[in-house]
């Protein structure tokens, strides 16, 4: 693993054998949580990259890192901009880490997560037709609220 110490962090980057995916961890100080974000660089017109969580420790960070690995279909993950990732990893000490917001899912049916301040995200969970509102909370607890509500969820499919 190699790190980085930036003005804002510690940006390490977690190296996975066998994987076509690139993977690290940032340490937010402000927040005093660690995110997860992967890139899979295929061609400039099909890269991906992934958001896979906010985290507390980094023993979270690491089953994430391995749900993602063995069933990554069954993992939240938020798309992100490649270009954006691709921009922050190379000079991160110039931008914000891009946090745990987005889409999870479409806006039809999964969790709409949108920041309110530098330390909270609102989170929205929709079905059908139908919006509730979760709450506030910072994005170690929303991404830990989506994670077990999607997995509670998921399993009483009987579509899955």
């Amino acid at each position: 693993m190699a790190g980085t110490g930036c003005a804002s962090g510690e940006l390490v980057e977690r190296k996975v054998q066998a994987s076509p995916w690139h993977f690290w961890q940032y340490f937010q100080p402000q927040t005093s949580c660690y995110y997860l974000y992967a890139l899979l660089e295929a061609e400039p017109q099909a890269d991906r990259a992934l958001h896979l969580g906010a985290f507390a420790e980094t023993g979270s960070l690491a089953a994430q890192l391995a749900r993602f690995l063995e069933e990554p279909h069954t993992t939240v993950a938020l798309e992100l901009d490649p270009d954006l990732l691709k921009d922050w990893l190379a000079a991160p000490a110039t931008q914000p880490a891009p946090r745990f917001a987005g889409q999870f899912g479409t806006p039809w049916s999964g969790y709409g997560i949108k920041p309110i301040d530098e330390q909270q995200v609102e989170v929205i969970y929709a079905a059908d037709r139908r919006h509730e509102w979760l709450g506030v909370f910072s994005e170690v607890e929303a991404f830990a609220y989506i994670e077990l509500d999607y997995d509670r969820r998921r399993r009483r499919c009987l579509i899955c």
